[in-house]
Protein backbone atom coordinates (compact mmCIF):
# COMPACT_ATOMS: atom_id res chain seq x y z
CA UNK A 1 0.00 0.00 0.00
CA UNK A 2 1.26 3.39 -0.63
CA UNK A 3 2.60 5.89 2.19
CA UNK A 4 0.97 8.42 2.51
CA UNK A 5 1.59 11.89 2.66
CA UNK A 6 3.56 13.16 6.06
CA UNK A 7 1.58 16.09 6.16
CA UNK A 8 -2.02 14.01 5.77
CA UNK A 9 -1.03 11.28 8.22
CA UNK A 10 -0.83 14.45 10.96
CA UNK A 11 -3.74 16.46 9.48
CA UNK A 12 -1.67 19.87 9.33
CA UNK A 13 -0.98 22.09 6.10
CA UNK A 14 2.40 22.18 4.62
CA UNK A 15 2.69 25.34 5.99
CA UNK A 16 2.19 24.16 9.82
CA UNK A 17 4.76 25.53 12.20
CA UNK A 18 6.64 23.25 14.61
CA UNK A 19 4.39 24.09 17.15
CA UNK A 20 1.33 23.20 15.30
CA UNK A 21 2.84 19.96 14.29
CA UNK A 22 3.61 19.08 17.94
CA UNK A 23 0.38 19.53 18.71
CA UNK A 24 -1.45 17.78 16.24
CA UNK A 25 0.97 15.00 17.48
CA UNK A 26 -0.15 15.30 21.15
CA UNK A 27 -4.02 15.09 19.79
CA UNK A 28 -3.48 12.15 17.60
CA UNK A 29 -0.69 9.95 19.89
CA UNK A 30 -3.72 9.77 22.28
CA UNK A 31 -6.22 9.19 20.32
CA UNK A 32 -4.11 6.32 18.79
CA UNK A 33 -2.48 4.71 21.74
CA UNK A 34 -3.03 0.70 21.78
CA UNK A 35 -4.41 0.75 24.91
CA UNK A 36 -7.32 3.51 24.57
CA UNK A 37 -8.14 0.86 20.87
CA UNK A 38 -8.11 -2.17 22.74
CA UNK A 39 -10.31 -3.93 20.00
CA UNK A 40 -7.83 -3.80 17.40
CA UNK A 41 -4.40 -3.28 19.43
CA UNK A 42 -2.16 -4.13 16.14
CA UNK A 43 -3.75 -1.86 14.19
CA UNK A 44 -3.20 1.02 17.05
CA UNK A 45 0.23 0.06 16.78
CA UNK A 46 1.14 0.98 13.02
CA UNK A 47 -1.20 4.06 13.09
CA UNK A 48 0.60 5.10 16.49
CA UNK A 49 4.14 3.99 14.32
CA UNK A 50 3.23 6.20 11.47
CA UNK A 51 2.10 9.21 13.34
CA UNK A 52 5.67 8.78 14.75
CA UNK A 53 7.33 8.36 11.51
CA UNK A 54 5.54 11.43 10.22
CA UNK A 55 6.41 13.67 13.63
CA UNK A 56 10.10 12.47 12.89
CA UNK A 57 10.43 14.38 9.69
CA UNK A 58 8.17 17.23 10.02
CA UNK A 59 9.59 18.04 13.04
CA UNK A 60 13.03 18.47 12.15
CA UNK A 61 14.07 21.20 9.96
CA UNK A 62 16.54 19.76 7.75
CA UNK A 63 14.62 16.35 6.89
CA UNK A 64 11.05 18.52 6.61
CA UNK A 65 12.96 20.57 4.08
CA UNK A 66 14.41 17.66 2.13
CA UNK A 67 10.92 15.99 2.36
CA UNK A 68 9.34 19.09 0.85
CA UNK A 69 11.76 19.03 -1.96
CA UNK A 70 12.59 15.33 -3.02
CA UNK A 71 9.35 13.51 -1.19
CA UNK A 72 10.10 10.25 0.58
CA UNK A 73 13.08 9.94 -1.20
CA UNK A 74 14.69 12.67 0.32
CA UNK A 75 14.51 11.09 3.68
CA UNK A 76 14.97 7.23 2.96
CA UNK A 77 18.49 7.85 3.84
CA UNK A 78 17.82 8.46 7.56
CA UNK A 79 15.71 5.19 8.14
CA UNK A 80 17.31 3.06 6.08
CA UNK A 81 16.37 -0.27 3.47
CA UNK A 82 13.57 -1.54 5.57
CA UNK A 83 11.93 1.74 6.18
CA UNK A 84 10.96 3.66 9.86
CA UNK A 85 11.60 1.87 12.90
CA UNK A 86 11.78 3.13 16.61
CA UNK A 87 15.47 2.88 16.22
CA UNK A 88 15.45 6.12 14.10
CA UNK A 89 12.55 7.90 16.18
CA UNK A 90 15.35 10.55 17.72
CA UNK A 91 12.68 12.73 19.38
CA UNK A 92 12.10 10.50 22.58
CA UNK A 93 12.42 13.21 24.99
CA UNK A 94 9.53 14.87 23.33
CA UNK A 95 7.58 11.87 23.46
CA UNK A 96 8.45 11.98 26.78
CA UNK A 97 6.86 15.44 26.95
CA UNK A 98 3.87 15.03 24.72
CA UNK A 99 2.79 12.01 26.78
CA UNK A 100 4.54 11.89 30.48
CA UNK A 101 1.54 13.60 31.89
CA UNK A 102 -1.10 11.66 30.88
CA UNK A 103 0.15 8.01 31.69
CA UNK A 104 0.66 6.67 28.80
CA UNK A 105 4.09 6.75 28.40
CA UNK A 106 4.44 4.24 31.11
CA UNK A 107 2.42 2.25 29.89
CA UNK A 108 3.67 1.85 26.43
CA UNK A 109 7.18 1.50 28.00
CA UNK A 110 5.39 -1.33 30.39
CA UNK A 111 4.43 -2.41 26.88
CA UNK A 112 8.20 -2.16 25.32
CA UNK A 113 6.05 -0.48 22.72
CA UNK A 114 8.45 2.55 22.65
CA UNK A 115 11.82 0.77 24.38
CA UNK A 116 13.59 1.02 21.70
CA UNK A 117 13.25 5.19 20.49
CA UNK A 118 14.67 5.89 24.58
CA UNK A 119 17.85 3.30 23.59
CA UNK A 120 20.91 4.71 22.87
CA UNK A 121 23.12 2.27 21.85
CA UNK A 122 25.04 2.40 25.12
CA UNK A 123 22.52 1.49 27.62
CA UNK A 124 19.69 3.22 28.46
CA UNK A 125 17.76 6.22 27.97
CA UNK A 126 19.29 7.57 30.74
CA UNK A 127 22.36 7.61 28.93
CA UNK A 128 21.02 10.51 26.42
CA UNK A 129 20.76 12.75 29.49
CA UNK A 130 23.99 13.43 30.58
CA UNK A 131 25.29 16.69 29.57
CA UNK A 132 27.80 18.78 30.46
CA UNK A 133 27.88 21.55 32.87
CA UNK A 134 27.10 25.39 31.93
CA UNK A 135 30.09 27.70 31.94
CA UNK A 136 29.43 31.18 33.45
CA UNK A 137 32.70 34.08 32.22
CA UNK A 138 31.89 38.00 32.45
CA UNK A 139 34.18 40.30 29.70
CA UNK A 140 34.60 44.25 30.19
CA UNK A 141 34.76 46.16 26.72
CA UNK A 142 34.88 49.78 26.22
CA UNK A 143 31.70 51.58 25.75
CA UNK A 144 32.34 52.20 22.34
CA UNK A 145 32.01 48.72 21.60
CA UNK A 146 28.14 48.88 22.32
CA UNK A 147 28.20 50.74 18.68
CA UNK A 148 30.87 48.56 16.80
CA UNK A 149 30.85 45.52 18.29
CA UNK A 150 33.68 43.43 19.42
CA UNK A 151 34.94 40.03 18.60
CA UNK A 152 37.25 39.79 21.92
CA UNK A 153 38.81 35.90 22.81
CA UNK A 154 38.04 34.67 26.03
CA UNK A 155 39.89 32.03 28.37
CA UNK A 156 37.32 30.22 29.26
CA UNK A 157 37.85 27.37 31.95
CA UNK A 158 36.04 24.47 30.71
CA UNK A 159 35.82 20.22 30.53
CA UNK A 160 36.56 18.58 27.49
CA UNK A 161 36.39 14.62 26.68
CA UNK A 162 39.28 12.65 27.49
CA UNK A 163 40.44 11.06 24.51
CA UNK A 164 42.22 8.52 26.01
CA UNK A 165 38.94 6.79 26.63
CA UNK A 166 36.63 8.37 24.41
CA UNK A 167 34.94 10.14 27.46
CA UNK A 168 33.99 6.57 28.99
CA UNK A 169 36.28 6.76 32.31
CA UNK A 170 37.07 3.65 31.18
CA UNK A 171 40.79 2.39 30.43
CA UNK A 172 41.05 2.25 26.72
CA UNK A 173 37.61 3.15 26.07
CA UNK A 174 36.59 -0.26 26.39
CA UNK A 175 37.22 -1.99 29.88
CA UNK A 176 33.47 -2.01 30.51
CA UNK A 177 31.03 -4.26 31.40
CA UNK A 178 27.32 -4.61 31.58
CA UNK A 179 25.86 -3.54 34.51
CA UNK A 180 24.15 -6.28 36.81
CA UNK A 181 21.71 -4.21 38.97
CA UNK A 182 20.06 -3.40 35.67
CA UNK A 183 21.43 -5.49 32.97
CA UNK A 184 22.60 -2.75 30.56
CA UNK A 185 18.86 -1.46 30.40
CA UNK A 186 20.19 1.99 32.31
CA UNK A 187 17.06 2.20 33.81
CA UNK A 188 15.29 0.31 37.23
CA UNK A 189 11.59 -0.13 36.86
CA UNK A 190 9.58 -0.81 40.12
CA UNK A 191 5.75 -2.15 39.86
CA UNK A 192 2.97 -1.81 42.73
CA UNK A 193 -0.39 -3.70 42.10
CA UNK A 194 -2.83 -1.72 43.86
CA UNK A 195 -5.94 -3.97 43.43
CA UNK A 196 -6.45 -4.15 39.76
CA UNK A 197 -4.47 -1.13 38.40
CA UNK A 198 -1.04 -1.46 38.84
CA UNK A 199 1.86 1.60 38.99
CA UNK A 200 5.41 1.64 37.10
CA UNK A 201 8.04 3.72 38.54
CA UNK A 202 10.92 4.03 36.35
CA UNK A 203 14.18 5.62 37.35
CA UNK A 204 17.93 5.96 36.46
CA UNK A 205 20.25 3.20 37.78
CA UNK A 206 21.89 4.34 40.83
CA UNK A 207 25.08 2.11 39.77
CA UNK A 208 25.72 2.86 36.60
CA UNK A 209 23.63 6.09 36.42
CA UNK A 210 22.23 5.55 32.87
CA UNK A 211 25.05 3.76 30.94
CA UNK A 212 23.97 0.47 31.28
CA UNK A 213 27.60 0.21 31.76
CA UNK A 214 29.85 -0.41 34.53
CA UNK A 215 33.74 0.79 34.46
CA UNK A 216 36.00 -2.95 34.93
CA UNK A 217 39.28 -0.33 35.26
CA UNK A 218 39.79 3.00 35.51
CA UNK A 219 40.99 5.65 32.69
CA UNK A 220 44.40 5.96 34.04
CA UNK A 221 44.33 9.92 32.22
CA UNK A 222 41.12 11.23 33.64
CA UNK A 223 40.95 8.75 36.53
CA UNK A 224 37.01 7.43 35.08
CA UNK A 225 36.00 11.01 35.24
CA UNK A 226 35.42 10.84 31.25
CA UNK A 227 36.46 14.65 30.92
CA UNK A 228 39.62 16.66 31.43
CA UNK A 229 39.66 20.35 32.65
CA UNK A 230 42.05 22.85 30.62
CA UNK A 231 41.33 26.38 29.46
CA UNK A 232 40.09 27.18 26.22
CA UNK A 233 40.71 30.25 23.98
CA UNK A 234 37.30 30.99 22.35
CA UNK A 235 36.65 34.20 20.10
CA UNK A 236 33.25 35.58 20.99
CA UNK A 237 30.85 37.72 18.70
CA UNK A 238 29.64 41.10 20.62
CA UNK A 239 27.06 42.52 18.45
CA UNK A 240 26.50 46.43 18.07
CA UNK A 241 23.61 47.19 20.61
CA UNK A 242 24.05 45.24 23.36
CA UNK A 243 22.90 46.70 27.28
CA UNK A 244 25.46 46.75 29.84
CA UNK A 245 24.93 43.48 31.69
CA UNK A 246 23.43 41.58 28.90
CA UNK A 247 24.21 37.36 28.40
CA UNK A 248 25.29 35.78 25.49
CA UNK A 249 24.51 32.11 25.21
CA UNK A 250 26.71 30.27 22.75
CA UNK A 251 25.23 26.52 23.00
CA UNK A 252 27.06 23.73 23.51
CA UNK A 253 30.44 26.06 24.02
CA UNK A 254 30.59 24.98 27.75
CA UNK A 255 31.79 22.21 29.58
CA UNK A 256 32.16 18.43 27.24
CA UNK A 257 29.83 15.68 28.87
CA UNK A 258 31.37 12.17 29.55
CA UNK A 259 30.46 9.09 27.99
CA UNK A 260 29.19 11.29 24.39
CA UNK A 261 26.52 13.04 25.76
CA UNK A 262 25.99 16.73 24.82
CA UNK A 263 27.95 19.66 26.10
CA UNK A 264 27.00 22.30 28.39
CA UNK A 265 26.45 25.74 27.40
CA UNK A 266 28.59 29.09 27.63
CA UNK A 267 26.88 32.14 29.55
CA UNK A 268 28.88 35.40 28.37
CA UNK A 269 27.89 38.38 30.39
CA UNK A 270 28.97 41.73 28.68
CA UNK A 271 29.84 44.64 31.04
CA UNK A 272 30.73 48.35 29.36
CA UNK A 273 33.39 50.66 31.26
CA UNK A 274 32.10 53.82 32.14
CA UNK A 275 32.79 56.55 30.24
CA UNK A 276 34.08 59.68 32.40
CA UNK A 277 33.01 62.26 29.13
CA UNK A 278 29.69 60.26 28.28
CA UNK A 279 26.47 58.86 30.44
CA UNK A 280 23.96 56.44 28.49
CA UNK A 281 20.35 55.97 29.06
CA UNK A 282 18.95 53.21 26.45
CA UNK A 283 19.90 54.80 22.75
CA UNK A 284 20.89 58.17 23.86
CA UNK A 285 24.36 59.44 25.25
CA UNK A 286 24.32 62.48 27.45
CA UNK A 287 27.49 64.71 27.77
CA UNK A 288 27.94 68.31 28.73
CA UNK A 289 30.46 70.95 26.89
CA UNK A 290 31.25 74.48 28.25
CA UNK A 291 31.63 77.17 25.78
CA UNK A 292 33.24 80.69 26.21
CA UNK A 293 31.05 83.83 26.18
CA UNK A 294 32.09 84.85 22.84
CA UNK A 295 30.57 81.78 21.10
CA UNK A 296 27.41 81.57 23.03
CA UNK A 297 27.22 85.42 22.44
CA UNK A 298 27.54 85.28 18.53
CA UNK A 299 27.86 81.52 17.87
CA UNK A 300 30.25 78.79 16.33
CA UNK A 301 31.34 75.29 16.75
CA UNK A 302 33.11 73.49 19.82
CA UNK A 303 34.34 69.71 19.72
CA UNK A 304 32.28 67.39 21.79
CA UNK A 305 32.65 63.94 22.77
CA UNK A 306 30.37 61.06 21.06
CA UNK A 307 30.24 57.37 21.79
CA UNK A 308 33.08 56.18 19.37
CA UNK A 309 35.04 59.53 19.55
CA UNK A 310 34.51 63.21 18.47
CA UNK A 311 31.48 65.12 16.80
CA UNK A 312 31.24 69.32 15.87
CA UNK A 313 28.47 70.82 17.71
CA UNK A 314 27.31 73.73 15.81
CA UNK A 315 26.34 76.92 18.62
CA UNK A 316 23.59 79.02 17.27
CA UNK A 317 24.31 82.95 18.49
CA UNK A 318 22.49 83.64 21.15
CA UNK A 319 22.71 80.40 23.62
CA UNK A 320 21.37 80.67 26.71
CA UNK A 321 23.40 78.98 29.52
CA UNK A 322 22.33 75.07 30.32
CA UNK A 323 20.86 75.06 26.72
CA UNK A 324 20.64 71.53 24.88
CA UNK A 325 21.86 70.39 21.93
CA UNK A 326 21.14 67.20 19.75
CA UNK A 327 23.55 65.22 17.61
CA UNK A 328 21.30 62.71 15.96
CA UNK A 329 22.23 59.28 15.01
CA UNK A 330 25.18 59.87 17.02
CA UNK A 331 24.22 57.68 19.81
CA UNK A 332 23.58 53.95 20.53
CA UNK A 333 22.10 51.10 18.09
CA UNK A 334 19.27 48.60 19.19
CA UNK A 335 20.34 45.54 19.74
CA UNK A 336 20.43 43.46 16.33
CA UNK A 337 19.87 46.18 14.08
CA UNK A 338 17.23 49.73 14.39
CA UNK A 339 19.05 53.34 14.10
CA UNK A 340 20.99 54.60 16.27
CA UNK A 341 19.90 57.14 18.84
CA UNK A 342 21.26 60.75 19.76
CA UNK A 343 23.77 62.60 22.00
CA UNK A 344 21.99 65.14 23.83
CA UNK A 345 24.69 67.90 24.88
CA UNK A 346 23.84 70.09 27.72
CA UNK A 347 25.68 73.32 26.94
CA UNK A 348 27.80 75.90 29.72
CA UNK A 349 28.60 78.96 29.05
CA UNK A 350 31.45 80.33 30.62
CA UNK A 351 31.91 83.88 31.89
CA UNK A 352 34.65 85.47 32.42
CA UNK A 353 36.00 86.33 36.04
CA UNK A 354 38.22 89.72 35.03
CA UNK A 355 37.32 92.26 33.02
CA UNK A 356 39.52 95.18 32.08
CA UNK A 357 37.83 98.45 33.08
CA UNK A 358 37.03 99.29 29.53
CA UNK A 359 35.87 96.01 29.05
CA UNK A 360 33.45 96.50 31.82
CA UNK A 361 32.16 100.01 30.42
CA UNK A 362 31.83 98.42 26.57
CA UNK A 363 29.94 95.50 28.35
CA UNK A 364 27.39 97.68 30.11
CA UNK A 365 27.40 100.04 27.09
CA UNK A 366 26.64 96.52 24.57
CA UNK A 367 23.59 95.44 27.52
CA UNK A 368 21.78 99.20 27.64
CA UNK A 369 23.27 99.84 31.36
CA UNK A 370 24.74 103.24 30.62
CA UNK A 371 28.44 104.27 30.34
CA UNK A 372 31.17 107.00 31.12
CA UNK A 373 31.94 108.80 28.10
CA UNK A 374 35.57 107.82 28.72
CA UNK A 375 34.44 104.29 27.36
CA UNK A 376 33.42 105.59 24.39
CA UNK A 377 36.81 104.90 22.86
CA UNK A 378 37.36 102.58 20.24
CA UNK A 379 38.03 99.00 21.48
CA UNK A 380 37.16 95.74 21.51
CA UNK A 381 34.77 94.00 24.46
CA UNK A 382 37.28 91.05 25.10
CA UNK A 383 40.62 93.04 23.74
CA UNK A 384 41.68 95.90 22.86
CA UNK A 385 41.76 96.17 19.13
CA UNK A 386 44.90 97.28 17.35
Amino acid sequence: MAKRDYYEVLGVPRTATTDEVKTAYRRLARQHHPDVNRTDVKAAEEKFKDLSEAYEVLVDTEKRRRYDQLGFGGVESDFGPGGFSWQNFTHASDLEDLLGNSGLLEQLLRQGFVADPFATGRGGRGAASFRGSDVEVSIRLPLAAAVTGAEPTLDVPTTDRCEACQGTGAKDGNELETCPQCEGRGQIRRATTRGYSQMITISECPTCHGLGKRIKILCPVCEGVGTLRHTRHLQVSVPPGMEDGSVLRLSGQGGAAAAGGKAGDLYVQVLFEPDTRLRREGRDGYTETTVPLPIALFGGEVRVPTVTGEAMLKVPAGTQPEAQFRLRGEGFPVFRGGSRGDVIVLVHVEVPKHLAPHQRDLLKEALGTGASPTSRAKGSLFGRRG
